[in-house]
């Protein structure tokens, strides 16, 4: 899935933690550290593709305006580059 790590730090005690194999929905990971439950495969599948979803739009929606503001004056500064109409 996303080809991501399905590491999963602890909440309590910030130890790393892991799925085995290949989970149900149902199953809930436990810390191997505190044994304090940490969240359900269902949830991380959810959070992770909300993430990865949030990440994917915010590269695609990052705008460098400086970069297009150069590139505008270059274009306007040199009639030998604009159309001619």
């Amino acid at each position: 899935m996303f080809k991501r790590t399905r590491k999963v730090l602890c909440p309590e005690c910030n130890g790393s933690n892991f799925w085995n194999a290949n989970p149900r929905l149902s199953d809930v990971l436990h810390c191997r550290y505190c044994h304090t439950k940490i969240t359900t495969y269902e949830k991380y599948v959810e959070s992770t593709a909300q993430e990865e979803a949030q990440r994917l739009l915010a590269e695609f929606m990052e705008i460098d305006v400086s970069q297009d503001l150069t590139h505008l004056k270059t274009i306007l500064s040199a009639p030998e580059h604009r159309m001619r109409l």
